[in-house]
């Protein structure tokens, strides 16, 4: 495993380019990986392939969607070496070993994981909101950060997430190799920030898998929207989870697959 690379999201490389039958050299770029490994008051939790950026996003993002914390407050401490490319982090209660225990290894990109039970999210109460999100905020937004990604211009090797709140036009966007370290880095910002999710909107490019809800609905997120597809499962869940999916968004039409009440025209 490479982990000597310097701290950016793009390493340069020189590529040969096969283009009308002929061979040439070319300067490019290609996103950087580093696995970063998770310390929880001494206990080696998980090692995930991510995009070097957003860290302490993406720790407060992976603990809390993983059920080891509550609330940003439960962080004591964090620190990170980046060298080592190792995060240390002391949290307020970490007494169930058991826990690490129940990992589900998920579809992601680079085979991520979540220690919360399944059975425990999906018996949660359907989520309860006034929200309502227009569906021209929803093509709007989702165009902004379709081209809004340098990242992805250059290196075409990262996903994008990003939030609306109040039909407003996403302030912020975070890329990474995994939709689903993308959507954790989100969220760990919206913990960090004290950002409320009663009229948000999480958006992403990636497929909308059950892992991307089951983190949403951690957070009590009503709504989700991907340029992407849903998969089964994640709309069944969805469905009792009570939050609205809206998938394949295009310029001018998307669909929605479940709670369609909280989407309003135009």
């Amino acid at each position: 495993m490479v982990t000597d690379i310097p701290f950016g999201e793009m390493i340069p490389r020189s590529i040969t380019r096969y283009k009308d039958a002929r061979l040439a050299s070319e300067e490019t770029f290609v996103a950087a990986e580093i696995p970063l490994t998770f310390m929880v008051n001494g206990y080696e939790i998980a090692t995930l392939m991510c995009t070097p950026s957003h860290l302490k996003a993406f720790t407060y993002g992976f603990l809390f969607t993983s059920g080891m914390i509550q609330s940003a407050k439960d962080v004591l401490d964090w620190d990170c070496d980046e060298k080592k490319w190792r995060v240390d982090v002391t949290v307020k209660e970490f007494t169930d070993p058991e826990l690490l225990g129940k990992r589900v290894y998920t579809s992601g990109c680079g085979k991520g994981v979540m220690y919360t039970s399944v059975t425990e999210l999906s018996a949660r109460r359907p989520i309860e909101t006034h929200a309502r999100i227009s569906g021209q905020m929803i093509i709007k937004a989702m165009g902004w950060l379709a081209q809004c990604s340098q990242l992805h211009k250059k290196s075409g090797g990262v996903h994008s997430a990003a939030v609306s709140i109040d039909n407003a036009m996403p302030a912020f966007h975070i890329d990474d190799i995994g939709r689903h370290n993308a959507v954790d880095k989100i969220i760990g910002t919206l913990l960090m920030d004290e950002i409320g999710v009663e009229n948000l909107m999480l958006l992403t490019t990636g497929r909308i898998s059950s892992e991307i809800l089951h983190k949403a609905r951690r957070l009590s997120i009503p709504v989700l929207a991907s340029r992407g597809a849903p998969t089964h499962q994640s709309v069944l869940l969805a469905e009792e989870m009570g939050v609205t999916i809206a998938g394949f968004v295009r310029p001018s039409n998307f669909a929605i697959f479940t709670h369609p009440d909280r989407i309003v025209a135009p």
